[in-house]
C-alpha cells in the first residue's frame, strides 16, 4: 500500500481541503471519503484516517464520527487505482438500462445477480462504488441485497431522503409503511395456502468470519409471509412479503420450516442444488420483485416492480415442461 502515497506515481494528486455540503451532512467520514477518493481502498482510508493524515477542521478523528455542514476535510495526496471499480462484476454497461426509476431524491435499479451491493470481505467493488464512481453526487443505499439475489434495489441521493427511509424501515412492523416482497422457489411442497412466519434470528460467525442467521428465540424479531403461486412436483415457487430486514431473512425462515430456497448454498440442500444445476440454476432463486411506498419528499404512492430475470425464468420453464411430462 506505500505506494499510494508515493509522490512519483501516476494519477496522485495534491493536498487538498473539501467542505462538507448539506446534502452530505450527517453521513461517516469514512463514508464520505470513500464517496470522494474514487480508486482509493477503503481499507487504505480507514489507515490514513487512524494514522491523522485525514483532518477534520484541522484535528484528528474516528473514521465513525459524522461529518456537518461547513466542516473542512482535510485531505492527503493519494494515488487513484482508476482500474479500481473495473471488479464490480459483469453487466456495468447495462445499469443506465436497469433504472426502475429515478427522480431528484432516489435512484431505485434492477440488481443484477452475482454483484455485491458495496465491496469489503475481500471484493473489489459494488454497485454501489460502480455508481459513485460514475457519478458526483451522493448516493448511499437505502437497503441492502445478498450477492447472488436479483431485483429492486433502493439508493437515496441526499441524506433526508436517507433518514426517511430508514426511519420507515424501522417503522415498519407496525406501520407497514414500506412493502417489499420476492419471489421465491423453495425446495418441497408447501402444505396449505398464506402463511406468516415469525421465527426471531439471531446473526452468527461462522469458522471464517461468515455471518449467517439462525432461529434463536433471544434473537431480534422477524416477520415474513409465504403466499404460494405455483406447486411442482418437488418445488413450489412463492411470492415472499417482508416487514423486517434481517440477514438472510427470506433464506433462515425458508430452512427453519424443511423447504430451503433453491440453489442455496448456506441455507439450502446440497443434492437438490445439484440436480437443479442440471436445469440452469446457479443461483438461489430469490428476486426483489417489487416494491411499494410513499415517497418521503413528495408523499406520492411508488409502486416499482422488476420482472423475474432469464435465469430464474428459465429454471421454471424446465420446472413446468417436467410437469406436463409426468
Amino acid at each position: 500500500m506505500a505506494d499510494l502515497q508515493s509522490p512519483s506515481q501516476p494519477g496522485k494528486r495534491p493536498a487538498e481541503t473539501r467542505t462538507v455540503t448539506e446534502v452530505e451532512s450527517g453521513q461517516r467520514l469514512d463514508n464520505y471519503l470513500v464517496r470522494h477518493l474514487k480508486g482509493v481502498p477503503r481499507t487504505h482510508i480507514y489507515r490514513i484516517v487512524r494514522d491523522g493524515q485525514v483532518r477534520l477542521n484541522g484535528g484528528r478523528v474516528r473514521p465513525s464520527v459524522r461529518v456537518s455542514e461547513g466542516d473542512r476535510v482535510r485531505v492527503p495526496p493519494l494515488r487513484r487505482d482508476v482500474s479500481q471499480n473495473a471488479g464490480v462484476g459483469r453487466g456495468n454497461s447495462d445499469f443506465r438500462a436497469s433504472i426502475l426509476f429515478e427522480d431528484s431524491n432516489l435512484l431505485v435499479i434492477d440488481k443484477p445477480p452475482g454483484i455485491a451491493v458495496h465491496g469489503g470481505s475481500g471484493l473489489r467493488g459494488g454497485i454501489i462504488e460502480f455508481l459513485r464512481s460514475r457519478s458526483e453526487q451522493y448516493l448511499e443505499l437505502v437497503h441492502r441485497l445478498d450477492k447472488e439475489t436479483s431485483g429492486v434495489l433502493v439508493l437515496a441521493k441526499d441524506m433526508a431522503t436517507l433518514r426517511s427511509m430508514h426511519e420507515a424501515l424501522r417503522q415498519n412492523v407496525s406501520q407497514n409503511r414500506i412493502r417489499k416482497s420476492y419471489q421465491v422457489l423453495l425446495v418441497g411442497q408447501w402444505r396449505g395456502g398464506r402463511r406468516a412466519l415469525s421465527h426471531r434470528l439471531q446473526t452468527v460467525r461462522r469458522p471464517g468470519g461468515v455471518k449467517r442467521s439462525q432461529v434463536d428465540t433471544r434473537g431480534r424479531e422477524a416477520y415474513s409471509v409465504f403466499d404460494p403461486l405455483e406447486r411442482y412436483s418437488e418445488h413450489t415457487l412463492m411470492r415472499v412479503g417482508i416487514k423486517t430486514g434481517r440477514l438472510h431473512q427470506v433464506r433462515a425462515h425458508a430452512q427453519a420450516i424443511g423447504l430451503p430456497v433453491a440453489g442455496d448454498r448456506v441455507y439450502g440442500d446440497s443434492d437438490q442444488n445439484r440436480a437443479l444445476r442440471k436445469l440452469g440454476l446457479h443461483r438461489q432463486f430469490l428476486h426483489a420483485d417489487r416494491l411499494r411506498f410513499t415517497h418521503p419528499v413528495t408523499g406520492r404512492k411508488v409502486d416499482i416492480q422488476a420482472p423475474l430475470p432469464e435465469d430464474l425464468a428459465g429454471v421454471l420453464a424446465c420446472l413446468e415442461t417436467s410437469r406436463r411430462e409426468s
